[in-house]
């Protein structure tokens, strides 16, 4: 069995678990504020990147944080989108079989990141991949719990 075969399955599981029946501004919104005010409750700085359907839907960054938080937003939400999996599924399936973004996918890395923190946005009726939601301000693999936190807390608040 290889080392991370399991992460990689459990991170797979939740992408599987939260399909959205319809996303759109209202919703992505309200998202956005969520993890703002979980940012707080953390008592943490964050940066946000909400995106859909080739649209920003909701971008914030806490002050005091470095444009290198936009950065890694960026570069998050790319590899989100590249893959069609959460940006820490291609850091642990990366170091699964000893390969860098560069080397597996011919993608540059100061477009591309292959931390934790951007969350691929999938819904039910779309085939594939139609945005992301991503987070940075925490370690990599916060920047992906917050994620998955807030968007089971706001399906469990139906």
């Amino acid at each position: 069995m290889k080392e991370y075969e399991e992460l990689i399955k459990d991170l797979e599981r939740q992408e599987q678990n939260l399909i959205f029946e319809e996303f759109d501004a209202d919703l992505a919104l309200k998202i956005g504020l969520e993890l703002i005010e979980e940012a707080k409750r953390r008592k943490n700085k964050i940066a946000v990147d909400i995106s859909a359907f080739g649209r920003t839907l909701f971008h914030f960054s806490s002050n005091g944080n470095a444009p290198s938080n936009d950065e890694m937003l960026r570069r998050k939400r790319n590899t989100a989108l590249y893959t069609g999996h959460s940006s820490l599924w291609a850091h642990y399936m990366l170091a699964d079989i000893g390969m860098t973004i560069d080397e597996k996918w011919h993608l540059d890395p100061g477009s591309y990141a292959d931390v934790g923190g951007a969350f691929p946005v999938r819904v039910r009726s779309c085939s594939g991949v139609v945005g992301s939601i991503t987070a940075s301000g925490f370690s990599h693999q916060e920047d992906h719990g917050i994620v998955i936190d807030v968007l089971k807390k706001l399906s469990t608040d139906k």
